[in-house]
């Protein structure tokens, strides 16, 4: 099954599939499934796009 990073909307609480919890605040990986697709369509839950890593700047010799 495909994953995708969640975390909670703005001010928002956003309870787990199961449950036991809640998306944690900084994101958090759950599986892709109507349950996650209706939290984001609703606004409960926003996708977390991880920021590519920057390179390295080279040192002047």
């Amino acid at each position: 099954m495909d994953m995708i990073k969640l975390k909670p909307g703005p001010g928002l609480l956003c309870r787990l599939e199961d449950g036991s919890g809640y998306l944690a605040e900084d994101g958090q990986m759950v599986p892709l499934n109507s349950y996650y697709r209706r939290r984001q369509a609703d606004g409960d839950a926003v996708e977390v796009k991880d920021e590519p890593a920057k390179p390295a700047k080279a040192k002047e010799a």
